[in-house]
């Protein structure tokens, strides 16, 4: 099950990146092709769901992080697979100047480190044998959550290498 769920999210992915243009069945040949780097899928809509399948997608693949990012501000949690388990970050002051007090509070009380500098993210280590897929998209779900995004709304999600901030 989780084998056919990584399959179906991986192709969605690839297809979802398709150039613009492309009809379906010039999609599906070119997302068998190789293709390397960063890949991004738009617009799709926030659901813990949505967050769980991501999760259990980059729980198979070696080295790979996700950024979970909103469409309508510029907000963000990073999700990088560790020899632990996982490192979520979820954006700062300085990366995103317009979070309100409420998010850092709500982000304390849910066990999010503040940042260490000015220039740092909330962390929150996920340890392995903790880093289930429903429990970590709720952890993950609940950050988002605090920046103000609701079920429903546009995200973009990319996934890859070495993601940087």
């Amino acid at each position: 099950m989780v084998y056919f769920r990584t399959i179906a999210f991986t192709s969605m992915l690839v297809v979802g990146i398709s150039t613009p243009g492309l009809s379906g069945a010039s999609a599906q040949q070119d997302a068998s092709q190789s293709c390397t780097g960063q890949l991004t899928e738009q617009l799709r809509r926030y659901s813990e769901k949505c967050l769980s399948e991501l999760l259990e997608y980059v729980a198979s693949q070696p080295q790979t992080g996700a950024r979970i990012s909103s469409e309508s501000e510029k907000y963000y949690i990073l999700l990088v697979k560790d020899a632990k388990g996982f490192r979520a970050e979820a954006v700062s002051k300085s990366n995103f100047p317009m979070i309100k007090d409420e998010t850092a509070d709500t982000l304390k009380r849910l066990g999010w480190a503040p940042p260490e500098n000015e220039n740092d993210n909330w962390k929150r280590p996920i340890e392995a044998d903790r880093a289930q897929a429903g429990a970590t998209a709720r952890v993950l779900a609940e950050a988002l959550e605090a920046y103000g995004l609701k079920k429903g709304e546009a995200i973009s999600l990319t996934v890859g290498r070495d993601l940087s901030k």
